[in-house]
């Protein structure tokens, strides 16, 4: 098992990550449809602070991502007509990735509450800030709409390159 990108798979690092990732990633996600099922037996209180803990290990991944990426500069090259679609799909949902909880933490510094992490307090309550929670609460809700239709299409790429182009692009990220 190598560390590193090569030639015809990705390395552990970068496998490991983009599963990792892809499951914050759906937990996140799926967060809104825990919120309302969850919300009589649990405080939302809690739900928040697990919702922003899950996001700010997700955003410290999506980092972490984007600088192995530079450094361990794959030597995969996808053929040169899927190249810039590729690199769009893969921009996208990057941004989308920072975008989010970038929006979550204005929302919740508008709120007035505190940021917390695992348990930590990131930031304390301050005051409420209108504009500054509406903004973010809804650019975060047209973010996670967008991110739910680039995961689609990310999914459907990765199957059209598989089981129509037969390019076996799923097996060089399979864990």
């Amino acid at each position: 098992m190598t560390v590193m990108d090569a030639e015809n798979r990705y390395g552990a690092v970068s496998r490991a990550v983009h599963w990792i990732m892809a499951v914050l990633l759906l937990l996140m996600l799926a967060s809104e449809v825990w919120f309302e099922a969850l919300e009589d037996s649990i405080s939302e209180a809690s739900l928040m602070a697990w919702h922003q803990s899950l996001g700010l290990a997700l955003f410290g991944l999506v980092l972490f991502r984007g600088l192995w990426r530079w450094l361990n500069r794959s030597r995969l090259t996808p053929p040169a007509h899927w190249a810039t679609m590729a690199r769009l799909g893969h921009v996208a949902l990057y941004a989308l990735m920072i975008l989010m909880p970038l929006s979550g933490l204005a929302t919740s510094l508008g709120e007035g509450d505190p940021v917390t992490f695992f348990g930590w307090t990131l930031s304390g309550s301050g005051p409420e800030v209108a504009w500054l929670e509406e903004s973010g609460e809804d650019i975060h809700e047209v973010l996670a709409n967008v991110l739910w239709l680039m995961i689609g299409v990310h999914v459907a790429a990765a199957l059209a390159h598989q089981y129509l182009l037969g390019d076996r692009i799923m097996k060089r990220m399979a864990l």
